[in-house]
């Protein structure tokens, strides 16, 4: 299968846009099938008070470059709850999460420059919101314009100093019906998406009693000190991601490859992948995670650059629980045929292959040579960057009333990305696709991308 790009825009440096985003605080925000009313705002600070010695934590060279950027999550739970039920929760999810700060306590403090974060106990936001719908109602199909409402406004759009921007925001929402979501912000300044969907399920495990302060889960190594892997450095403010102006609208599109069609395909490239394999030591295998990043770059590139988690490829592996960005991007490069199009076939070789290269870790020089070329080629090849939090155990975010019926990342400004997430089975996978609004219909008319697809399908809930 192959996809002609003619038609398909040219892509320039993606990097985040201020694009007419609204910030609120203590005020309804209404949308065309409901409203969001903030009733109450506070400050959860850790349940004991951080150590003098730990109060500096020192930032790696992928915590620097990462640091303007904050990443918008929503958990949905079903179990409905009366008003005084909701009541107890929420003073069990602030309870639950101060303790939990006391653990990851980066997340309660302060930038002090771009070197590191004072550990200062000053706190996460922790907003209550009331949503005028019910759950199931805003589930079919999911609301992409109320879905931003259900999560904390993003500090890096505020006029505050960068010193006095929460690194941690949280938003409880109570539908009509009493289900809930929960909406974070957090700074990728100090986590990855490893780091983040860890933090949840932690403060989760904290909220059920299923760990405590004498488990040595949460006494083995959540803070590290990354800057021996990547050190510091001081480099050039174009290379990180930051926020230049632009009139251009950005809009998002959810769609859904469940998981036969991903079975059907995936079958398909293997038996291409094995007929072309001509070397017996290098029998390549399409995974379901390796074929959707095929079917969500084709389109746009020659080259293409995606996440990989490092914790379990240091020697000795790290706490699958630590905090900070402990990641590499790693690059797959292709030709393109005279006619622009892309060979699916080559292109998930290309992916394996790059992937298993990506496992040698670079050091820093040479990583930044890597980070420099990536922007330069953004500003004149095909290029579109892919991140992936398939695997990670956001359905595993469970605080006592169940595992969540669905989760989604919330719209980020950064244009030309997709990014990657499991459906609730295990099976299907989710891409959140953000564009320019003109890319964006050139990008609907793909069929051999929309065939595999569904946009923005509806969440059912069992009962």
């Amino acid at each position: 299968m192959a996809v002609n790009l003619k038609n398909i825009f040219r892509v320039t440096a993606s990097k985040l846009i201020t694009n007419n985003v609204q910030i609120f605080s203590k005020r309804s925000i209404k949308s065309a099938t409901s409203d969001v009313q903030i009733i109450s705002t506070e400050r959860v600070k850790p349940s004991l008070p951080t150590r003098k010695h730990l109060r500096t934590y020192k930032l790696s060279l992928i915590d620097q470059m990462n640091s303007d950027f904050y990443i918008p999550l929503v958990f949905f739970y079903s179990a409905s709850c009366k008003n005084q039920d909701f009541r107890k929760k929420s003073d069990l999810l602030t309870q639950s999460l101060a303790t939990t700060l006391t653990h990851y306590y980066p997340f309660a403090g302060r930038f002090i420059d771009g070197f590191s974060v004072d550990c200062n106990d000053h706190g996460a936001a922790f907003i209550e919101a009331n949503v005028g719908c019910d759950l199931s109602k805003f589930l079919q199909p999911p609301d992409m314009e109320l879905l931003q409402q259900l999560i904390p406004p993003s500090p890096q759009l505020s006029n505050l100093e960068i010193s006095e921007r929460e690194l941690l925001a949280v938003q409880v929402n109570l539908f009509n019906s009493g289900e809930m979501a929960i909406g974070v912000c957090f700074s990728h300044g100090v986590a990855d998406g490893s780091a983040i969907f860890n933090f949840m399920k932690t403060w989760g495990e904290i909220a059920r009693g299923v760990i405590n302060d004498n488990d040595n889960m949460c006494n083995n190594n959540i803070v590290l000190n990354c800057t021996s892997l990547f050190p510091p450095v001081k480099f050039p403010q174009q290379y990180q991601i930051r926020s230049p102006q632009s009139s251009r609208k950005i809009v998002f599109k959810r769609l859904l490859f469940d998981g036969k069609k991903i079975a059907t395909l995936k079958e398909k490239v293997n038996r291409e992948l094995m007929a072309n394999n001509n070397s017996d030591d290098d029998v390549l295998q399409a995974t379901r995670f390796g074929l959707k990043r095929a079917i969500d770059n084709m389109l746009y590139s020659h080259s293409m650059y995606y996440t990989m988690n490092l914790r379990n490829k240091m020697n000795p592996p790290m706490f699958p629980r630590c905090m900070g960005n402990i990641f590499r991007l790693v690059r797959a490069e292709w030709s393109l045929a005279e006619d622009d199009a892309i060979d699916v076939t080559n292109l998930v070789r290309a992916v394996i292959k790059a992937k298993r290269m990506g496992r040698d870790v670079m050091n820093n020089d040479e990583y930044l040579d890597f980070i420099k070329d990536l922007y330069e080629a953004w500003e004149d090849s095909r290029s579109f960057p892919l991140t992936s939090v398939v695997g990670l155990p956001y359905y595993e975010v469970d605080f006592g009333w169940g595992k969540p019926v669905w989760f989604s990342l919330g719209p980020i400004l950064l244009p030309d990305i997709a990014i990657l997430s499991s459906t609730s089975d295990g099976e299907g996978i989710e891409a959140l696709v953000v564009m320019f609004k003109e890319d964006m219909e050139n990008f609907e008319q793909e069929t051999n991308i929309m065939a595999y697809a569904s946009a923005n399908p509806s969440i059912f809930i069992r009962k």
